[in-house]
């Protein structure tokens, strides 16, 4: 679950560039994924999809001079697989790698755009940023900064590599907040949401058996403010990385 959770918290400025492309982002997720946590991914079996990053260059883009390379890609790719998998298992749909792939490859080029752009901004994370980032994902994971670094190194992240990543989440986030501004939900677009929460229990109603139950508004509220905010600052941001790219010079390898 460690990994699962951060991993996704760094690719989640890469994923939002085109996450905000698909219809489903249009309507929050059922209930049950947004009020109950997130689930282990299951170990790879034969019957299961895995993640399959062959054939990708040891480059795989280059943004203004800056290399995007494999190991970048791979990272992200695998981090986000299983949560594309069960999307596309909710959705009725089959997973299209070659897109997802597509995909990760453009949002790694709009992260580095904004990455560029937060230094052109003079936007930085100081040491005691850093530090309060790393206490605040180490208790997300109930665990202190000590054992959180700990358990990275194992998984081939050590301290330095953890430190960098913070760094850029934290400064593409201050960026984003001062270029493209906040997105908080009103209280009728939050009820309007969860209305369709509630469509969607009633939908699995089936003939010998009653829908399951809801959870309250109040209950769900936080996990429909966060959603709703992702979906909009999303949608403003992949506006935002348009413009830049207009006047970067972006190599794509794959």
């Amino acid at each position: 679950m460690l990994q699962k959770k951060w991993i996704l918290s760094m690719s989640l400025i890469a994923s939002l560039a085109f996450m905000t492309g698909c219809s489903a982002a249009d309507k929050p997720a059922p209930a049950a994924e947004a009020s109950a946590p997130a689930p282990e991914a299951a170990p790879s079996d034969a019957a299961g999809p895995k993640a399959d990053v062959s054939g990708i260059p040891e480059i795989v883009a280059e943004v203004n001079g800056e290399k995007i390379t494999q190991a970048d890609f791979v990272r992200i790719y695998e981090g986000q697989f299983p949560q594309m998998v069960q999307q596309a298992q909710a959705s009725g749909q089959e997973l299209d790698q070659g897109q997802l792939r597509k995909q990760t490859a453009e949002g790694l080029v709009n992260t580095e755009l904004l990455i560029q752009q937060a230094k052109k901004k003079k936007i930085f994370a100081t040491s005691k940023d850093l530090d309060q980032a790393l206490g605040d994902v180490a208790k997300s994971n109930d665990m202190d900064a000590r054992a959180f670094l700990a358990t990275m190194e194992k998984q081939g992240l050590d301290e330095t590599a953890v430190r960098s990543q913070l760094k850029t989440q934290l400064e593409v986030g201050r960026l984003v907040s001062k270029e493209v501004g906040d997105f908080t939900p009103s209280e009728k677009e939050l009820k309007d949401a969860y209305q369709v929460v509630l469509e969607q229990y009633k939908g699995q109603a089936t003939a010998d058996a009653a829908a399951p139950e809801a959870p309250t508004f109040k209950k769900i509220k936080p996990e429909l403010e966060q959603q709703l905010k992702l979906q909009k600052e999303g949608a403003a941001v992949k506006d935002y990385v348009a413009v830049l790219r207009k006047d970067a010079k972006v190599t794509m390898h794959m």
